[in-house]
């Protein structure tokens, strides 16, 4: 098949879903170009791509709505005409979702990826909501082949707003070639003894990650006890922010600031992952501390219920509305109950098991050969 791979921002979980399906695909016969933009791509993605045996296009697209997605849309169109015709056009993420399913796209089949629809997020606006609910209900019924949800929590959002109604899929995100590493070294190089609770937190620096929540949680946390410590892997908006929370504490002497690290280096060596997040789609985070076996306190976000089939067995799911006492609470809790933690350890490990490897690949390819099959037969 001859598939287009679209997005808009090269980085985070849609980017690294996007590497995955342009690393795996090709190996099974199909011929694979990306559409991407470089203006908000993360430096790993576009070396990472530019490593890839698959056509790249390069074409500007900013995140936020404005005149100059008419432009994108007549660039994008130039080069579906140019390097088709396709099969498949796959897009992802919301921008991209838009401009790829507005412009023609001869008799492909046009796939879309939300990676977590933006009005998932329980602070945005009911006008926000309801605007982006109307224009994702629009494009799913008229311009949709088949979305597909990567938890349970984004399939249950667009079948209850009717996206693309009778044409969702739930594919979860997996990771396909899940890394270890070697728990003791990366514990030495990071200064941390044995004894103690290493809690991690990875993700971009912004608003719907949230970092300032785990900043919170952790100092009350690390106030209650001398053996919690943290380690934050990422970049964003909100670094400034995050580092004057951390200065300001005080305990800057127990956090790790590993800035734009690879976080697959690190994971391993974690006790526990925090997801602060206020809205997801399935993070690619908690698929990679699944793999590592290490457990998840998460906030009761799409996607948590995916990899945390029970709370309390892979991790705890935390909700309520003292939310940041009650992620440091969770914390405390495993810190005084090693056994527990233990428990979940092999719990989040066999669960990753389960989830990650080739599955999604497997699962998306079937999909791509079952919605052609069903237009040609139209």
């Amino acid at each position: 098949m001859r598939i287009c791979l679209v997005l808009e921002t090269g980085g985070g979980g849609a980017g690294r879903h996007v590497l995955d399906l342009a690393r795996e695909l090709p190996l099974r016969g199909h011929a694979v170009a990306v559409i991407y933009s470089a203006m908000r791509a993360e430096a790993r993605f576009l070396l990472e791509l530019l490593s890839l045996p698959v056509t790249r296009v390069e074409v500007p697209m900013t995140r936020n709505p404005g005149p100059q997605d008419v432009m994108a849309a007549c660039r994008l169109a130039k080069a579906l005409r140019q390097h088709g015709p396709f099969d498949i056009v796959h897009s992802h993420s919301s921008k991209a979702g838009a401009l790829a399913r507005l412009v023609p796209t001869g008799t492909a089949c046009r796939i879309y990826t939300p990676h977590a629809f933006r009005a998932l997020d329980p602070e945005a606006s009911r006008l926000s909501k309801a605007v982006l609910t109307a224009i994702e209900r629009m494009l799913g019924q008229a311009r949709t082949d088949a979305l597909i949800a990567v938890s349970q929590g984004e399939l249950a959002f667009a079948r209850a707003q009717r996206i693309a109604p009778g044409r969702c899929h739930l594919i979860r995100n997996g990771v396909i070639h899940p890394r270890s590493v070697d728990r003791a070294a990366v514990r030495r190089e990071l200064r941390f003894a044995e004894d103690q609770l290493v809690v991690g937190f990875v993700g971009r620096l912004s608003y719907q990650k949230a970092p300032e929540r785990f900043v919170e949680a952790m100092v009350q946390a690390m106030h209650a006890r001398d053996d919690v410590h943290a380690v934050m892997i990422g970049q964003g908006a909100y670094e400034s922010m995050v580092a004057n929370a951390i200065e300001r504490s005080g305990l800057a002497g127990r956090f790790r600031l590993l800035g734009g690290a690879d976080a697959q280096n690190y994971i391993g060596a974690f006790d526990v992952l925090m997801m602060s997040s206020r809205y997801e789609g399935l993070s690619y985070v908690m698929l990679e501390s699944l793999a590592a076996g290490v457990p998840i306190i998460s906030t009761d976000v799409a996607g948590a219920h995916d990899v945390i089939v029970e709370s309390g067995r892979e991790g705890l799911i935390v909700g309520g509305a003292d939310l940041i006492n009650n992620l440091a609470g969770a914390v405390l809790g495993l810190a005084e109950d090693r056994e527990r933690l233990g428990q979940m350890k092999e719990a989040a490990r066999a669960r990753g098991a389960v989830l990650n490897g080739q599955r999604m690949i497997d699962e998306t390819e079937a999909l791509y050969r079952r919605v052609a099959a069903e237009k040609r037969c139209g």
